[in-house]
């Protein structure tokens, strides 16, 4: 009877029996894993900030801080307004100047003709051809020479006029050097195109 008997349910009523499992000692059943000591943790944490690296290691991080040092102070000389005043008058001018290194390198190309025709052309022709290939050669190098000479002039008019409170030292060779190069082999890339006006 119901009444006699209060503590007594039906399967369906009756509340499901909870078995507590046994766990390790210091381990609770949400995380699976026993909690760490806190020397441990931090030993850890540190571990994380300031890991410990071979000597390869310190030396390879050592050599990329010096390259981004270098890149950032480089960066700071070539930005500077009388640099880029010079990139870009060189970058914008058409001249013999901007392909002295092709030319040089054909140049010497066909000082070394006279020694392979030797014994296929008479002493005198291969003479003549000698004579014919140095003063090419001289040419060349005196219409480099005369278009620099107008770069550099053409800069100090146009400095004097954009900049000029500030010293031109330094960039004769910088202008020649920039200008003797091949204009897709420069650094920085150049930003104007030849023709344009600065």
């Amino acid at each position: 009877m119901g009444l006699l008997k209060p503590y007594e349910r039906d399967d369906a009523q009756a509340e499901p029996e909870v078995h507590d499992e046994q766990l390790p000692k210091g381990q609770s059943p949400k995380k699976g894993a026993p909690t760490p000591k806190r020397n441990e943790s931090e030993a850890e944490r540190k571990a994380r900030l300031n890991p410990v690296l071979t000597k390869k290691e310190v030396k390879a991080k050592e050599r990329e801080l010096r390259r981004v040092e270098q890149a950032k102070e480089w960066d700071k000389i070539e930005n500077t307004p009388s640099r880029v005043l010079m990139r870009d008058w060189v970058d914008s001018r058409r001249g013999i100047s901007s392909f002295a290194m092709p030319l040089i390198m054909v140049m010497l190309l066909f000082t070394l003709i006279p020694s392979f025709l030797t014994g296929m052309l008479p002493t005198e022709t291969l003479i003549q051809v000698t004579q014919v290939v140095m003063y090419a050669t001289w040419l060349v190098m005196l219409a480099i020479v005369v278009d620099l000479f107008f770069m550099w002039r053409g800069f100090k008019k146009i400095a004097a006029d954009r900049i000029p409170d500030t010293p031109l030292k330094g960039l004769l060779s910088y202008g020649i050097s920039r200008s003797i190069n091949i204009r897709r082999w420069r650094q920085p890339a150049a930003r104007v195109k030849p023709g344009d006006k600065i």
